[in-house]
């Protein structure tokens, strides 16, 4: 149990950590856009994996170590920027589509 909420802080750490670096908080937008206008389920994880891989290849968090050591020192294993870009792209997509169907609920009232 206490693996678990470590893992869950340390995630919560490296999503911080990429909407900082504003790429991540890109991908975030577009999942909400994705998600607000009702794409195909099955374009989230191809986004996730697309977006980690360019993450982990493109994107440099070394400036940031001072802040968050654990969180970016994970940043460098692939693997785990991918979970961190699922995890984004799922909240976002989440948020698009929950805004739109509450929007379209308010406005039947």
């Amino acid at each position: 149990m206490l693996w678990l909420i470590r893992f869950t802080g340390l995630v919560s750490q490296a999503v911080f950590l990429e909407f900082v670096h504003i790429f991540g908080l890109v991908v975030f937008l577009i999942a909400i856009l994705l998600g607000y206008f009702r794409a195909q389920w099955w374009i989230v994880p191809i986004l996730a994996v697309a977006c980690g891989v360019i993450a982990d290849r493109f994107v440099d968090l070394t400036y940031l170590t001072d802040i968050l050591r654990r969180a970016v020192s994970s940043n460098d294993r692939w693997a785990f920027v991918i979970l961190v870009y699922f995890a984004i792209t799922i909240g976002g997509y989440l948020i698009g589509f929950l805004g739109r169907f509450f929007g379209r609920r308010k406005k039947r009232s």
